[in-house]
């Protein structure tokens, strides 16, 4: 558990609030690419790989019209979620944003500057996993979101190779999509 003074951390819940952008559930102006899909959301392409088995229930994740209708779809008992999956979805997630940011760079990169050296935190009042909890004049939780964000940042700033998402597809084992396609993708790998 994480605790974060609210003042002096970039807390983001809402997509139309400030760094919304880095929500799961913001719309994206350039889809990822990923596999036979397009997503409009990154919600939806982690959602997606939750079914490697499962190419009909990862084109209805692709054709939802919402991230909340792709993660409703991603979150029903007995789709066929990999048995792998707990295992690697802090990883899947990791190259999800990456593969967001490599889509959205103008966008993303800015508004990961906005947040300087502060701590990027995922608002949520129902997850202190990926999220934290609004606790008076502090956040707390995991917030393993933010944490990934933070890290993406970090990359970015020093120039590493860890920024790019084909630096993550190969340490996946799970989160294949349709047609056993590796987590390929067809956005350009940018630095």
């Amino acid at each position: 558990m994480r605790i974060y003074i609210k003042e002096r951390a970039c807390g983001f819940r809402f997509t139309n609030s400030a760094w919304g952008q880095l929500s799961n559930f913001c719309p994206l102006a350039v889809p990822i690419l990923a596999g036979p899909w397009s997503f409009g959301t990154s919600e939806a392409a982690y959602q997606a790989c939750k079914f490697p088995a499962r190419p009909d229930v990862q084109q209805r994740i692709a054709a939802a019209p919402t991230a909340r209708e792709a993660a409703a779809i991603g979150r029903t008992p007995g789709l066929g979620i990999d048995p792998g999956w707990n295992a690697q979805r802090v990883d899947v997630m990791r190259w999800v944003l990456r593969m967001k940011r490599e889509a959205n760079a103008a966008e993303i990169d800015a508004v990961l500057a906005e947040t300087g050296e502060r701590a990027i935190v995922e608002v949520s009042t129902r997850d202190p996993w990926w999220g934290a909890r609004p606790v008076g004049d502090r956040y707390e939780g995991h917030n393993v979101l933010g944490r990934l964000w933070m890290e993406l940042r970090h990359h970015l700033r020093e120039d590493d190779p860890a920024a790019r998402s084909g630096a993550w597809a190969g340490r996946i084992r799970v989160g294949r999509l349709a047609g056993g396609t590796a987590l390929a993708h067809a956005a350009p790998e940018s630095a």
